[in-house]
């Protein structure tokens, strides 16, 4: 959960969209987007294809563990990039 977490907010900040953004684009409350960063949400397989569609990777993407290394740097807000 937290590496699918880390590297959503990873592709999320790429893209320079927010969590609301997403929230919008995916049709997810914010409030899961917010869950799914954190590493608290426990997501379906089609929770998680849908929000690499969304991303535009694939799913596989989520599972990267360097990609989610370097999420653990990015600054807490997309507009401090």
């Amino acid at each position: 959960m937290e590496l699918i977490g880390l590297n959503t907010k990873y592709y999320r900040y790429k893209l320079k969209i927010t969590q609301e953004q997403l929230s919008d684009i995916s049709n997810f409350k914010i409030a899961y987007i917010s869950l799914i960063e954190s590493g608290r949400a426990n997501m379906t397989c089609n929770n998680i294809d849908h929000i690499a569609k969304v991303l535009g990777i694939e799913p596989a993407d989520l599972f990267n563990k360097e990609t989610a290394r370097k999420a653990k740097s990015l600054p807490p807000r997309v507009d401090m990039i």
